[in-house]
């Protein structure tokens, strides 16, 4: 079972509906929603999302007149592989699990040969971000979730974060270079917002916003920060906070948006529906809303002129990657993405820009295979 915006939990019910309650409160991590039972009852076997990977443990549920019954879960697996999807064979002797060696490769799409390219050396990272002058990035390794900057050829390498948060998400360098803000999410806990200065230190994590804060991009001054808030219950509310006094204001009518990203030059602000079936555009100017496409939307960035719209169509069943003018609502098709194996985690596939346009997409090249794992019992 699980929370509305919140962790997973697991709870257990006697056969004759009775006596419902939590079980492994103290665990940390995120509860897998599936379990399941050795042949005799004796065990359950479930799985934890942790330190960005899963692993197997098991309890005992029942006891004899030779053991007692000890209800402590135990760790089957501790990395660095996950495994998932665990059943035990007919005997309870083995575990049939499949072990996943996550892994991904950064490439690039090249207009001129028509194929995708590996960038940064084919680098497993994600969510890339440009410092507006260019020379540095900003980027999170997959599928440890940390966070790093660099020069924008690979050089001069700077781990950012650690273990707090444990998975670091969507980077964005501040206007003068000096700063990155990103969301961080730690199992059993509400994603937050941080800044860390790009020289390194201890992120400042933003006390904003009542449960899950996403997406956060900045405004030209260099002191706002824009951001989703799902304060509502639901994704949506747009919202800026002045870094300063982290005094925060609600864009009008911002419900049911998601991954919203501000314009280089701060006049707008666009981002997919919830239903990612429509790409929509606020004009501060003007504090109107308008339909900018009506179509699959995914991942969105815009082009440091801040005169187009890069996005992707997520995963529809004709995944494209497109750009398209605010002036004109121009579209452009720039790469057909059929057949790519795309990494997809969290709610839809990154994809990013290069500073000159070219997509960026992180290519899916892990390795999965069934194992049987043997399984010794009291």
């Amino acid at each position: 079972m699980s929370e509305a915006n919140g962790p997973q939990t697991l709870w257990e019910v006697s056969s004759s509906g009775g006596n419902l309650h939590r079980v492994f409160l103290e665990l940390a991590g995120t509860l897998n929603q599936k379990g399941s039972w050795t042949p005799d009852g004796k065990y359950f076997l479930f799985q934890i999302f942790s330190q960005n990977r899963t692993d197997l443990w098991a309890v005992r549920e029942k006891g004899d007149l030779l053991h007692k019954v000890d209800h402590h879960p135990v760790r089957l697996t501790s990395g660095p592989m996950s495994f998932n999807s665990a059943q035990p064979s007919a005997d309870g002797n083995k575990i049939y699990a499949v072990g996943v060696q996550p892994r991904a490769e950064l490439v690039r799409y090249d207009a001129k040969s028509r194929e995708f390219l590996p960038y940064l050396q084919g680098a497993s990272i994600t969510d890339v971000s440009f410092s507006p002058d260019g020379l540095w990035l900003a980027y999170v390794t997959y599928p440890e979730g940390i966070l790093w900057r660099s020069r924008v050829d690979g050089t001069q390498k700077l781990q950012l974060t650690s273990r707090v948060p444990s998975f670091a998400n969507l980077p964005r360098c501040s206007p003068d270079g000096k700063q990155i803000v990103f969301f961080g999410a730690d199992p059993g806990h509400r994603a937050r917002l941080y800044v860390i200065s790009g020289d390194g230190g201890t992120p400042r994590m933003l006390p904003v916003g009542e449960f899950d804060t996403l997406s956060p991009t900045w405004m030209p001054d260099g002191n706002s920060i824009v951001f989703n808030d799902t304060a509502s219950g639901r994704l949506g509310a747009i919202k800026v906070m002045d870094t300063t006094t982290l005094k925060v204001t609600v864009i009008p009518d911002s419900k049911n948006l998601f991954a919203t990203v501000t314009s280089p030059d701060g006049r707008y602000i666009t981002g997919p529906s919830i239903d990612i079936q429509k790409l929509l555009l606020y004009d501060f100017s003007s504090r109107t809303w308008s339909e900018l496409l009506k179509m699959n939307v995914g991942s969105t960035n815009w082009s440091k002129d801040s005169k187009y719209i890069y996005f992707d169509t997520g995963l529809s069943e004709n995944p494209a990657f497109y750009r398209v003018r605010v002036a004109d609502r121009k579209l452009e098709r720039l790469a057909d993405l059929k057949g790519f194996r795309r990494m997809v985690f969290g709610w839809l596939p990154w994809s990013g820009i290069t500073r000159d346009g070219s997509p960026l997409l992180l290519r899916d090249i892990s390795s999965q295979e069934v194992y049987a794992l043997d399984l010794e019992t009291p």
